[in-house]
């Protein structure tokens, strides 16, 4: 039997059990109809009349044969959502890099998917051993990172970070659960998941140096989330192009028939409500609260030029010049 793995936009808490029986699954169109089940009962549909359209046209999921088909449904209910043959191509282990361009030190913050623990505390401590070692002002490149893990990247930079709540998780009914961040790791919804004590790992709190956030049309879902808990610090500030809009929620739960092979994985999704400090693309002014539903963030200061493509040696795109020349008048100016 083939491996699945389903990545779902619902809108319900983690700690919410997903109605699932394993021994009936044991092909994909029973893991594609109760999947579709569940996506119909508790997820955030973009587009209703199109969702009812494509329920109907495969039976509800029945008639659904191969992955590909799977992902296309669940892509029809709402954008963030997917399925993978294989937990394994989610999978991304690239390490946080730092170099020097234009008189600034630039720390890229990758995409980070892995759930391997000892890879995952690696990269906590990566990235907190960057921000440690630099002196005077920064950048951290989020250009081209699709995501991930929220709470890897929100904890390999804690120490830019202010202790407190960062967003409120909003379920399809309306119900809100706090994520707040602490010596003892992030916690609350989803970002729980791979909740870790990391008072061993990470460094003092450094909220008086200036840091410039760049960020592209290719930054998303986790890295949004980061980028919203960074605006918490009021020496941040963002600078490119508006985000991706996969502003929100996931946890991942793996699914196991007793009569067969197939696993798959189940995400859970809520919406992000922000209050003051972020802006959205549907409300440029800052000040109020924004329910980002896929909404875009808005970056502090627009540069409409994108990055370049990435050079053999870096794996995300490196900051262009217009957008050094917007950071540099930026710190010039305080």
């Amino acid at each position: 039997m083939a491996k699945i793995v389903v990545i779902i936009l619902l809108s319900v808490i983690i700690a919410d059990t997903v109605p699932i029986q394993n021994a009936n699954i044991i092909t994909i169109p029973d893991a594609a109809y109760q999947t579709v089940a569940y996506m119909a009962k508790k997820g955030i549909i973009e587009d209703s009349s199109a969702w009812h359209a494509a329920m109907a046209k495969t039976n509800g999921g029945r008639n659904l044969h191969t992955v590909k088909d799977l992902a296309m449904l669940l892509n029809t209910a709402n954008k963030h959502s997917s399925a993978v043959s294989s937990a394994n191509t989610l999978k991304k282990e690239q390490m946080p890099h730092q170099y020097t361009a234009n008189g600034l030190t630039i720390i890229n913050v990758p995409s980070f998917h892995t759930t391997e623990k000892s890879v995952y505390l690696t990269y906590i401590r990566k990235l907190n051993a960057l921000v440690a070692d630099i002196r005077g002002p920064f950048v951290l490149n989020f250009s081209g990172n699709v995501g991930g893990s929220p709470s890897a990247m929100i904890l390999g930079l804690y120490s830019l970070i202010p202790n407190g709540q960062l967003w409120t998780s909003v379920a399809r009914d309306g119900k809100g659960q706090q994520v707040h961040l602490s010596k003892n790791g992030l916690r609350g919804s989803a970002a729980e998941y791979l909740g870790t004590d990391v008072k061993t790992i990470i460094g003092k709190k450094n909220l008086h140096t200036k840091v410039a956030v760049v960020m592209d049309n290719h930054s998303a879902s986790a890295a949004e989330f980061t980028i919203m808990s960074l605006k918490h610090n009021p020496n941040v500030k963002i600078f490119g192009l508006p985000s991706a809009g996969f502003t929100s929620e996931n946890s991942g739960q793996t699914f196991h028939s007793p009569l067969s092979d197939n696993s798959w994985k189940i995400i859970t999704w809520t919406t992000i409500r922000t209050d003051h400090w972020v802006r959205c693309s549907s409300v440029l002014n800052a000040q109020g609260t924004h329910q980002f539903n896929n909404t875009p963030i808005m970056p502090d200061v627009l540069v409409a030029e994108p990055n370049t493509p990435a050079s053999s040696n870096k794996k995300q795109p490196p900051v262009n010049s217009t957008v050094f020349n917007e950071i540099k008048k930026w710190l010039a100016s305080t």
